[in-house]
């Protein structure tokens, strides 16, 4: 084959690398519009968690129809595990609101408590919502099953930590530059690189079967 031919051909890696960028650009417009609405974030967070899976395994993925399918199969259970990520965001915010106010021996001791609870959360709800677009379960049963996994696979969420205040940081410190960034991939491409990092957990948890609970052949 030709260098041309090789350029040209579908399977190159600058295509497959096009391919991805495309399909988060996709997945990340489609998650900020159904997040808008603020209360139906937890849906779209999971239906954009379903298709990462099948992303980061390979597999054939149709972003807009396998998106929608999730958001509205797991619509209810989302937005009601959303609802209580939501409260306690709320409730700690109001703490650091009032924190100025309190004594200056109490003041200190109160940010850490709240800056580790906040991290606390940050990590259930990084496994959590991935476990909810990929497994059936209660709530309850979810949310046990991701603080397992966030304190037995501890290296993994830290990574995941890191990636998401790496990418926080820089919106924060470039706003204005970052704002058209944020529409293109601002939430799709570090879950991206999250998926990447959760997926083995799940993959051992799974045995041969693909995103789609197919047996995967040739293993």
């Amino acid at each position: 084959m030709s260098n041309m031919s090789r350029f040209f051909d579908q399977n190159n890696l600058f295509f497959r690398f096009m391919g991805v960028v495309g399909d988060l650009i996709l997945l990340n417009l489609l998650t900020l519009l159904c997040c808008l609405p603020v209360i139906t974030a937890g849906s779209s967070l999971t239906a954009m968690h379903a298709v990462l899976w099948r992303m980061v395994r390979h597999e054939e993925t149709y972003v807009a129809r396998d998106f929608l399918t999730r958001f509205r199969r797991d619509f209810r259970q989302a937005t009601l595990s959303w609802l209580g990520f939501l409260l306690a965001g709320a409730i700690m915010a109001v703490d650091a609101w009032a924190s100025p106010s309190l004594p200056g021996h109490l003041r200190l001791p109160m940010l850490a408590f709240l800056a580790i609870v906040g991290t606390a959360l940050a990590a259930l709800a990084q496994w959590y919502f991935p476990m909810l677009s990929r497994y059936e379960n209660t709530i309850a049963g979810h949310v046990r099953n991701a603080a397992s996994l966030a304190v037995g696979c501890f290296p993994r969420t830290l990574c995941m930590l890191a990636v998401l205040a790496a990418f926080a940081a820089a919106y924060l410190m470039y706003f204005i530059q970052a704002v058209p960034f944020l529409v293109i991939l601002g939430i799709a491409l570090p879950e991206y690189c999250c998926a990447w990092i959760y997926d083995p957990v799940f993959r051992r948890l799974d045995g041969d079967v693909d995103a789609r609970y197919r047996p995967v052949r040739g293993k």
